[in-house]
């Protein structure tokens, strides 16, 4: 079965695109953060980073950079977050597809980060855990 990114692509699911190429497609984020919340994909199937090819990699981090250009000058937010996730669907890459999301952010938006219940550490703590890395 094709990802949702693979049905954009080929038209089978509408989406608001901003860019495209042979290779990358950005589009609106259909429950976005905020609007403006854009993912940047492959046009082809890669699950994560790494198995992205080099020239693909390049570009979509050209068209992140375009388009945060483009997010400051259109929204004028207060930052702008990037986030990319891999690993097993659904749980950290839902799309099953590798795609970054770069997205306008303001005060009181209230998205936030959530961590773990690790709680803060100390730098020696920091660099055991680190340690072979």
């Amino acid at each position: 079965m094709a990802t949702i990114v693979e049905q954009i692509v080929n038209r089978e699911i509408e989406a608001a695109i901003v860019y495209e190429s042979e290779e990358v497609i950005a589009f609106a984020d259909h429950d976005p953060i905020n609007f403006g919340h854009i993912l940047i994909c492959p046009k082809s199937h890669y699950r994560t980073l790494l198995d992205l090819p080099e020239p693909v990699f390049t570009e979509i981090n050209d068209v992140a950079r375009d388009l945060y250009k483009r997010i400051e000058a259109k929204f004028s937010p207060d930052g702008i977050g990037l986030m990319q996730n891999n690993g097993e669907a659904p749980h950290f890459n839902e799309l099953d597809h590798y795609h970054l999301h770069i997205f306008p952010r303001f005060h009181g938006d209230k998205y936030g980060w959530v961590s773990s219940e690790l709680g803060i550490q100390n730098m020696d703590k920091l660099r055991e855990s680190l340690d072979g890395l």
